[in-house]
């Protein structure tokens, strides 16, 4: 039987395998569960991995560096349970070695679009400042309360991946126009997948709602600057679930300033947020911990997609869920 090493911690192990997902994951193979509250370290891996076929990994799981791939005599994949197979690798060699790498994007888009399309309604329809203002006391509507419906409006994608097309999946019942800003996709796909492409200024100048999905790389660094955000429309949404350092935040704070739009900020630049930040007492923004992505119901989905498609490998069916070498330079 292939041998399976889990990594993630013994105490979150629940919170990724359903009864039947374990039991799924022990029919593919000899499983052997990480026995500890926390990540082993470099040296019990290494202690581990001889024979093991499939390693899999998670957040703040031990890297897999060079040492540990030289005593992995049988690995053949990494089953990645999060995003970003980054912090995994120190560096790259695995693909060198021909070891196969899948991860949990998709699993974890799911639920990031669908936190895309509440802080829109949310920021639309100004659910959390007339919530204030009703606790406050308030008893009178007034013209500061009207909302800004989706239906109709412009939306502007900047990124066009995973999550991205889970976005515009949930927008068509609002039959919104969809620009889209990424240098990676073709006229072919974008008309396919319903988005019409547009160069980045020419997007945040167009668009009622604007929506970042742009990967971490060293091209997209601070990719919208004070040049993009004076472009915004007066009453546009601002959503920013990717990045935060895509964004210059100190233009982006003195452009809130101004209140001419309103902004959901689920990342930043430094997280956690500092106390003191500004971003936390701005009327205009809605401001979150990193919570889009990852919530109990998408972890019981990274597992059981991710048991799914390594039955796909053992079974040499296709993977759904692959990261190749060429997709590293545009992956966050």
């Amino acid at each position: 039987m292939r041998k399976i090493l889990v990594l993630i911690q013994n105490d979150l192990i629940s919170s990724f395998f359903s009864e039947q997902t374990k039991a799924e994951i022990e029919a593919l193979g000899e499983v052997e569960w990480n026995p500890y509250d926390r990540a082993l370290t470099e040296e019990e891996l290494i202690a581990r991995i001889p024979g093991v076929y499939t390693l899999i990994t998670s957040w703040r799981t031990t890297p897999v560096t060079d040492a540990v791939l030289d005593a992995a005599d049988e690995l053949k994949l990494v089953a990645h349970m999060a995003g970003s197979i980054r912090p995994v690798f120190p560096n790259w060699s695995v693909y060198d070695r021909g070891i196969r790498v899948l991860n949990s994007n998709f699993a974890i888009g799911v639920s990031v679009s669908e936190n895309v399309l509440a802080l829109i309604l949310a920021l639309g329809h100004k659910i959390l400042p007339v919530d204030r203002e009703m606790k406050q006391g308030l008893t009178k509507k007034h013209v500061g309360m009207e909302t800004f419906e989706l239906r109709g409006k412009t939306v502007g994608l900047v990124g066009l991946g995973m999550v991205a097309h889970e976005v515009i999946k949930l927008l068509k019942p609002f039959g919104v126009k969809v620009l889209g800003y990424d240098p990676f996709v073709s006229e072919a796909k974008a008309s396919e997948l319903g988005v019409q492409l547009a160069p980045l200024n020419e997007l945040m100048a167009k668009s009622d709602i604007i929506s970042l999905h742009a990967p971490k790389v060293p091209e997209t660094y601070r990719m919208i600057g004070r040049e993009q955000l004076a472009l915004i429309k007066d009453g546009a949404l601002f959503i920013n679930t990717a990045r935060g350092d895509l964004i210059d935040e100190s233009a982006l704070l003195e452009a809130l300033k101004q209140e001419r739009f309103s902004a959901a900020l689920d990342v930043f630049e430094v997280e956690p947020l500092a106390a003191d930040s500004e971003f936390r007492h701005l009327p205009n923004v809605i401001a979150r911990p990193h919570l889009a992505g990852v919530n109990p119901d998408s972890r019981l989905r990274i597992g059981k997609l991710m048991v799914e498609d390594m039955r796909r490998l053992y079974q040499e069916e296709q993977v759904l869920f692959e990261v190749k070498r060429e997709q590293l330079a545009i992956m966050t």
